[in-house]
Order: structure tokens, then sequence, then C-alpha cells
């Protein structure tokens, strides 16, 4: 299902003061008031402090980590008519890539490296190589602030030439080069609302499509056979999708008038539609349209149907046939049609202890696309699948040298508390299994994301410390379908706590041990762990947060803000009284209470957009003045970051956050 604008997963936040707040002065938009700059700085001494002392054994972690580097190897490539295309490491510079399918000769189109080392952040967004080879166009973050800048790269001379600023990411060409399409941002909320269409001849900017509701949301994304782009409006249970002709550059009208609860997602090759729908009965099932009739409801034949209590999760067009995911909340299947919907073959997305999803789709002609596996002490890899001749063969294997998998074990546990059954994955080192081990515990449980246990050399690494760690798959994540999701949203939002603590007691006796507790989560993670740390802070000794969104009420009683409507679904709607009640039991911030609080790390991007700094700042800040416990309390701003790290000091963060946790271990 092609679920979009995934930036927007987590909520864009500014805020009006729900209460009498006396921290709310550590609130500046402007990010430019002294005594508040004075403020960060003086906290971000506080926390250096803490990290001289502890140098030695995060450096000797990132040296770790650096010897750990595997002998990786090359991700597929995707496949795009008479070539193939990547973002990769070459010649010891990350750069963007084309490869002639039949020479195998490699181009290069752009230098990723050169082009970071002229800022101080830098995120390439998405890109797209025009029809004639001859130019690249591209979407940049140079600030963390997830507002992007969108630039042509003159392949011929390397020139680059800006065309327009506050942009998604996501771009794409007319057919013939002379177009460029793009999603503008609002200057301040930074929701996506417009499609503009940038006319690269006369210099100029037309507005194709402006979505006025501010509870909505805009993106776009190609076809499978590349000739049309899906333009899509959404909120959080329903959609409205256009047609973008890429040749004739003409938008339609609606495919289906936008339905509160109704969902569809097409995609088009061959001028036939597939649509994945939930329009009937509430029931996503796949249909097929000739696209000159697809606005047409009655045209859209049913093509597949899945199983009595499996649902469509997500499907591929190719030549050969669709290839369908399908889950029942306990496993995943790829279901192989031919053009027709019957069924050609049924087979497991994975094995049990595995995480499997797919990773890479060739065009539609390719009839290929690549799996890509792994678990917690498994390391990655990858399958290449032939749509048409239905082969799955191991295409690629990680591996890494210093790193015996035979060392490791992992494996799932339920943890059962008034008839919910919660899954726990976790990992740890079978020769220093002992009674006493301490247990990390992750959790997020927003969105109906699903947290997978994907294998992380750094994770190794703990384990190899005779830490056990462990994915909390909390209700209000995905892990078990959309009820699951549904059981932990907006003012079920408890549940998702309530999962997580009894998770933390589960572990702490795990094979009959007695174990020390120690939390990590981000963003919306960071809400559960905070949550968690009000309503049983003696069960934790130590946590973790990175840029968490801790000020719910506060946030989200900003009514101004098109993502603050838009998200009331998610985290409550505080102009309802019945659910403003409920809010305020689970408010992280505003539940800070007297107590003996853990040690405690919050980490926070100056630069965020999704969650501002000042969240994690008051709440660090509030904990300290509350919390009858002896800390450490750090708070440490990052200022040249966003909500994702710097790529350049990724490791050194994870690495520092990792000590933090351990050095509290023998206090």
């Amino acid at each position: 299902m092609k679920f979009l604008n995934v930036l927007y997963c987590l909520v864009l936040f500014s805020s009006l003061t729900f209460a009498q707040d006396n921290l709310n002065w550590l609130k500046d938009s402007s990010r430019s008031n002294p005594e508040v700059l004075k403020y960060l700085n003086n906290e971000n001494k506080l926390t250096y402090e803490f990290k001289t002392k502890v140098k030695p054994k995060t450096d000797a972690l990132v040296e770790e980590w650096q010897h750990n580097q595997p002998i990786k190897s090359e991700s597929p490539w995707k496949i795009i008519g008479d070539s193939e295309y990547t973002v990769t490491q070459y010649n010891g510079l990350r750069q963007i890539l084309s490869r002639s399918l039949k020479t195998k000769k490699i181009t290069v189109l752009f230098n990723i490296s050169n082009r970071a080392n002229q800022f101080d952040y830098y995120h390439l967004g998405g890109w797209d190589l025009s029809n004639d080879h001859n130019k690249l166009v591209i979407t940049e973050d140079l600030t963390g602030t997830e507002q992007y800048q969108a630039s042509i790269v003159d392949l011929r001379t390397q020139s680059i030439t800006t065309l327009t600023h506050h942009v998604e990411p996501t771009v794409t060409w007319s057919k013939d080069d002379r177009y460029v399409y793009l999603i503008k941002q609002e200057k301040y909320s930074l929701r996506p609302f417009e499609l503009i269409q940038f006319d690269t001849q006369q210099q100029n900017i037309t507005s194709l499509f402006t979505e006025k509701d501010k509870e909505w949301l805009l993106s776009f994304y190609l076809s499978s056979d590349h000739q049309y782009a899906m333009v899509q409006s959404n909120n959080s249970n329903s959609t409205e999708q256009r047609i973008l002709n890429l040749t004739s550059t003409h938008l339609s009208l609606p495919i289906k008038t936008r339905q509160e609860g109704v969902e569809y997602y097409a995609d088009i090759a061959k001028n036939k539609a597939i649509i994945n729908s939930n329009h009937e009965h509430n029931l996503f099932i796949l249909y097929s349209a000739n696209i000159a009739h697809i606005s047409i409801i009655n045209n859209w034949l049913p093509l597949y149907r899945p199983q009595k209590n499996k649902r469509i999760t997500d499907f591929y067009l190719f030549k050969s046939g669709p290839v369908v995911s399908v889950n029942d909340n306990k496993s995943s299947q790829l279901i192989y049609l031919n053009t027709a919907g019957e069924i050609r073959l049924r087979t497991s997305l994975s094995t049990s202890g595995q995480v499997a999803w797919i990773s890479r789709v060739g065009d539609f002609n390719s009839d290929t696309f690549y799996l890509r596996s792994m678990s917690m002490v498994q390391s990655p890899k990858w399958e290449k699948v032939n749509t048409a001749t239905l082969n799955r063969a191991l295409y690629l294997e990680d591996q890494y040298p210093n790193i015996d998998a035979s060392l490791y074990a992992t494996e799932q546990i339920i943890v059962t508390n008034n008839g919910i059954e919660l899954p726990v994955t976790l990992a740890y080192r079978k020769d220093k299994l002992t009674d006493t081990n301490p247990v990390f515990l992750y959790g997020y449980g927003a969105y109906g994301v699903t947290m997978k246990p994907y294998f992380m050399p750094q994770i190794i690494s703990l384990l190899d410390r005779g830490v056990i760690y462990a994915i909390a798959h909390v209700r209000g994540g995905g892990y078990k379908g959309e009820d699951w999701y549904q059981a932990g949203r907006g003012i079920n939002r408890q549940n998702a706590a309530t999962d997580f603590i009894n998770a933390a007691k589960s572990m702490k006796l795990y094979r009959n041990g007695e174990r020390k507790i120690y939390a990590l989560g981000s963003s919306a993670g960071g809400t559960l762990i905070a949550t968690a740390l009000n309503q049983e802070p003696k069960l934790f000794q130590g946590a973790a947060l990175n840029v968490p969104f801790v000020d719910v009420i506060n946030s989200m009683s900003d009514s101004s803000l098109p993502l603050t409507l838009q998200q009331y679904s998610e985290w409550g709607n505080p102009t309802i009284q019945d659910e403003l009640n409920i809010m305020k039991k689970t408010d992280p911030y505003l539940n800070i209470s007297k107590q003996e609080y853990p040690p405690l790390l919050v980490q926070v991007g100056f630069n965020d957009s999704r969650v501002p700094y000042w969240e994690g700042a008051k709440y660090l800040t509030k904990i300290r003045r509350n919390s009858s416990g002896k800390g450490p309390y750090l708070l440490e701003t990052h200022f040249n970051q966003g909500h994702s790290t710097n790529r350049r000091d990724a490791l050194k963060q994870q690495a520092f956050e990792y000590i933090f946790l351990l050095s509290l271990i023998n206090n």
C-alpha cells in the first residue's frame, strides 16, 4: 500500500501554552534569543563534562564499530529501462551512479560527498535523471530543518542551478525534460500543500493544484511504468488521487472524490490501473480498471481478494503480473498473480526470527525485485526475485569478519497481561548470559510504524558487553496490524505505555533473573518512554531520549497549525474536553512530579522543525527540578542538526548514548 508523506508520520510542532508554564521562555521560534542560547550552551557544557569523563570508552566503542566494518555486498541497483542506478560509495566518495545493463559501463552522475563538504549539514533528498541523460534534478536539505531546495545539475559542466526553495524531497521530470514537478511546503508549518510545475525554459513556476484543507497533505509518486505520477492528498484515514500525465502534462480530476475513512492507492502500467482500496465493506481489495474509465467506480473490477483475516499491505506491478504483499498479524506472504488476477504462487516473505521486505523494485518491464532480510544476529542479505520465472535466489550477503554469528541468539517472547499478548524481540550473547544481565529496552509505538528487529553491529557490541537488547512491539505501532495500531493511538495512548511497562517488568525477570532495565526511544518513542518513566520511575535504572515529543498538550493545543489538526487522531484532540481529560493523564511533560527519576540523557536538534528543541529542553529541566534522584540529568543540543542526525556525527552520538547507559550499570 503506497502510504506517502513518510516525513510527516511524525508531528511538526510549535506550541501555544496550554497552562501556566514557567519554562515556556525556552521556546524561541526565531532561534536567536540570547538568553535561550546561553542556557542551551551552559547545558552543553555540563554534558561535555560528563562526555569528557567517558570519552575513552566512547572513542573505543566508535573504533570498535569502525573495526567491525563489513565486507559489504554491493546493494542491488535499481533497474530503469536499459540502465540501473544507485547511490553508493564509489572511489571512496558517496556518489550517484548509473550503469548500462548491456555494457556495464559506470557513469558518475553526482558527487554527493563533494557537495556535502560545502555545508555544515547536508542531506540529499530526492533526485531524477532527465530523459536525455544530460541533467539531474536534486533536492537538498542544507540546514536540518527538512526544508529542501531544488536544483538542476548540468552533467556536462557539473554546474548547479537552484530552482526553488521550501519543497518536499520528491521530484520528477516531464517526458520532454522541459518541466520539473515538485511539492511546495507552507512557509511556517512545512505542510506539503501545492503541486508546482517549474518550466526550465521560461524559468517560471505554475501551480497545478493546491490542497486547501489544512488537515490534508499532498504528495506524489511515479507509476510503475513511469509514464504517470499519482498525485495524492491524504489525511490520517482517507485519500484522494489525481493522475499527472508526464507526456501531456495534464492533471486529471480526482479518480474518486474524497470520502472520510475511504482509502485508495493506484498504480498504472500500459494504460491499465491497479487500485488497492477499502471503499467496499472497509476491506482492502485489489481492483483493475482501464485508465480511460478509472473515475467510474463501477468499472473497478475485483482482481484479488485476500483470504479471511489477511490484509493487503502493498502491491507491485510487473509485466508478468502484480505481486501482492499480505499479512495476518503473525507472518507476511507474497502472492504472485498473473495479469488476470489468478494466483501463480503463494510464499512466505521470511523465515522464523527474520525480518524481510521488498527493498529494491525494478521498473514494470524488468520483472525483477530484490528482498532484503536479516535478524538481530543474522547479517543482511539480498535475494533476487524474477517475477516471470518465480525464481528466488540468494544474490548478495554482507560479511562481518570480526563477528561470529554462532555466539549470539535471538528469540521472541510473548508478554501476556489482561488478555493482551505483547511481542518482545530480544537478542543476547549466549556465553555471556547470566541471571543479572542488564536489558536495553527500545520502544516506539506510534503511527502504525513497525520497529523491525534489524541487524546492527552497534547492537552486537552491546551484546558483547553482556547486555540483552530488546524491542517491545507495543500497541500504537504496526507490528500486529491495524487493530494493534488503533489500540494504542489517540485516546488509547495509555495502552502503549502500559505495554512498555509490562515488557520492562517481564524483561526484569527474564529467565528467572533479576535485571536492571534501561530504556531507549526517539521522537514518538520519547513520548512512550517519558510516559512510562512518570508512571513507573523505579522500574528503570536509566533512559536515553533522542528528539523526544514530550510536550503533547501544549503542542496539540495550537489549532492554527495544519499538522496539529491532522494529528488529532494520533495524539488526541485537546479541544474536546473528554479527550483532553484523557490526554492529561499521559502527557509526559504535564505529569512530571516530585519523585525519584532515573538518570536521563536527552538529545535535541536545534533546527528540528518536527519536534522543536524546546520540548526536550523544557522536559529535562523540569525533571531536574522535580526529581529526588541523583541523576545525572543531561541535555545536549546539537546546533547543526534537525530531527535527523547529521551523518558525520551519527556514530559518535550513538556511541555516547550507549556509553551513557553502560556507565550507569555499576552505579
